[in-house]
């Protein structure tokens, strides 16, 4: 599995990039790779933004990387809307242990490429799905875990959603 790490460009920028819409269910991305540095969701996630608010995560960016997690859903809360969470590799315990402090409005923990006994974890009243796994073969060109704006991540996470209760 790759290793990010806290220095170099994908550092750099804000720290938590909002996006989408300003009411209505959100999606919490927790990124350890560092993606929308720019302060703009990887295009993948466009037509999400029509439907959800996306708060993304950008842990190398963080030198609080939890703390803001928890803001992020602090503000949710405020707000009184339902979450989703995405993570992604290393990420996949964070969202996992923070999701249960968040229970009356996280519905699911969405999962990319999670360690193994991650993908069968089970939350009180937390649904957790693996949306998304790298794969061998000649079609796989990215080493674990794909970054959250891979089409298949993005289709994974279309199709769960569509799925949910």
């Amino acid at each position: 599995m790759r290793e990010f790490s806290k220095e170099g460009p994908r550092a750099e920028g804000a720290a938590v990039v909002w996006s989408g819409r300003e009411d209505g269910p959100a999606l919490v991305v927790i990124d350890p790779s560092g993606a929308a540095r720019h302060e703009e969701l990887p295009a993948t996630w466009d037509r999400l933004g029509d439907h959800f608010q996306v708060a993304w995560c950008r842990l190398p960016a963080s030198t609080r990387s939890l703390e803001d997690i928890e803001d992020v859903l602090e503000t949710l809360a405020e707000r009184n809307v339902s979450v989703n969470i995405v993570a992604s590799g290393q990420a996949c315990s964070a969202a996992i242990a923070i999701a249960p402090q968040f229970s009356d409005m996280v519905s699911a923990v969405l999962l990319v490429d999670p360690l193994a006994d991650e993908g069968a974890t089970q939350l009180d009243d937390i649904e957790v799905h693996v949306i998304a796994r790298s794969h061998d073969g000649a079609t796989d060109r990215i080493d674990a875990p794909l970054p959250l704006g891979h089409p298949e991540v993005v289709a994974g996470l279309v199709s769960t959603l569509a799925t949910m209760t």
